[in-house]
């Protein structure tokens, strides 16, 4: 099967990418961040390579892809050396302490977050940084731009979730996605990216 044929209209809209979800690892890199007001950890939010705790260890060990409470994304060896295969850029891969065989995961591939849809709710504005401690109503993904993703990791441009917490959400292509499936990540579960939703 061709992968121009999975780009499909299914009855809500036409399928543009999927989301990049996996389970929480019941970890935390930098726990005594935790619910820090937003502007004293906003370099914690949009530079989490350079906050890599030398302390951290990871709690459950056994998927490809997860989450920790504060969204760094942790993939495994193998999932790593899947990306460097495939010739994938901006992505990068930061070492763990204590867990030679795992990696933080930054993606750099921005895509613009449909912010006209309604759901998103902004709390609790914070005027020393102009940002707001939380920013709910994240699912399902609406992009901007309706043209399919090309193969290849993304991520939002704007970070959801609240305080230290806040993270983007990631994505990959159609294309991406049926490379990953075929090779059975433990862990690692993807949503359909929809120009609309019903």
């Amino acid at each position: 099967m061709s992968y121009i044929s999975l780009m499909a209209k299914s009855k809500k809209g036409t399928i543009i990418g999927n989301d990049l979800s996996g389970p929480d690892n019941y970890s935390y890199m930098n726990q005594d961040q935790h619910e820090v007001n937003v502007c004293d950890c906003l370099d914690y939010v949009r530079n989490r390579r350079l906050h890599i705790s030398p302390k951290f260890k990871l709690k459950k060990t056994q998927y490809d892809v997860s989450y920790t409470f504060d969204s760094y994304l942790i993939v495994s060896e193998r999932f790593k050396d899947f990306c460097i295969q495939n010739n994938y850029e901006n992505v990068v891969f930061y070492s763990l302490p204590n867990n030679p065989k795992k990696f933080f995961m930054d993606i750099l591939n921005q895509k613009r977050y449909d912010l006209t849809i309604e759901g998103i709710r902004y709390i609790e504005f914070n005027p020393a940084c102009g940002e707001y401690n939380e920013v709910v109503g994240a699912h399902p993904i609406y992009l901007e731009d309706s043209t399919p993703l090309a193969d290849g990791f993304y991520r939002t441009d704007i970070e959801f979730g609240r305080s230290y917490a806040k993270g983007p959400l990631y994505m990959v292509g159609v294309e991406t996605r049926e490379k990953l499936k075929m090779e059975k990540f433990k862990g690692l579960y993807m949503c359909e990216i929809l120009t609309h939703y019903l």
